[in-house]
């Protein structure tokens, strides 16, 4: 009886122990190839968070942008992750993000949910798109956010340069070279909001 419970106990705690190997060692390997995500210095400053700020779109309408990028991975799945028996061999790309925008104004809230990655050679650079969370809830007619194809943070500081799409009252949208409102970019700064 009692080197039956000696079995088990040391099976938990191999068990454990593999556990914890898989976790720390998920969190360590994505502090090196997702510097702009995860450090162990909790003073680094990352991409991942919140960011707000305002610009006006190109029919002069003046808007907050509010961004948050996710965590790639996150506390839930890097448990799940390491409860596995067999690894998850996924490939992912170590520079894609993911996340929310909302965009206000006097026309009203537009919501997108936002995708895009951060630059190999320097991973303060960055490009996303933007894509609404509902087609439904459009604020229409309305130039709506497209991407952010040039952008760069550092510490607290977002510069991005943005490009829009026309949506007309029924949702169909509009492009005329003719009106340069059209073709317009938009740079605007964001600011790390605090924790």
């Amino acid at each position: 009886m009692k080197k039956g419970v000696l079995v088990v106990g040391i099976l938990v705690l191999l068990s454990w122990l593999v556990y914890e190997c898989k976790y720390y060692t998920s969190y360590w390997l994505d502090t090196s190839s997702r510097p702009w995500a995860y450090s162990t210095d909790k003073n680094t400053k990352l991409l991942v968070g919140k960011w707000q700020g305002s610009f006006i779109d190109p029919n002069n309408v003046t808007k907050t942008l509010e961004i948050e990028v996710d965590e790639p991975v996150t506390e839930e799945e890097r448990e799940r992750n390491a409860a596995r028996k067999r690894s998850n061999r996924r490939r992912d790309n170590k520079r894609a993000f993911d996340g929310k925008a909302i965009a206000k104004s006097r026309l009203g809230t537009e919501t997108y949910e936002i995708y895009g990655a951060v630059e190999k050679d320097d991973f303060h650079h960055l490009h996303f798109n933007f894509r609404p969370e509902d087609e439904k809830k459009r604020v229409l007619p309305n130039f709506t956010l497209l991407e952010a194809k040039t952008g760069h943070w550092q510490d607290d500081k977002m510069t991005l340069t943005l490009s829009f799409t026309y949506h007309n009252a029924d949702g169909s949208s509009t492009w005329k070279s003719s009106d340069p409102r059209h073709s317009k970019k938009v740079t605007t700064t964001l600011s790390r909001i605090p924790k």
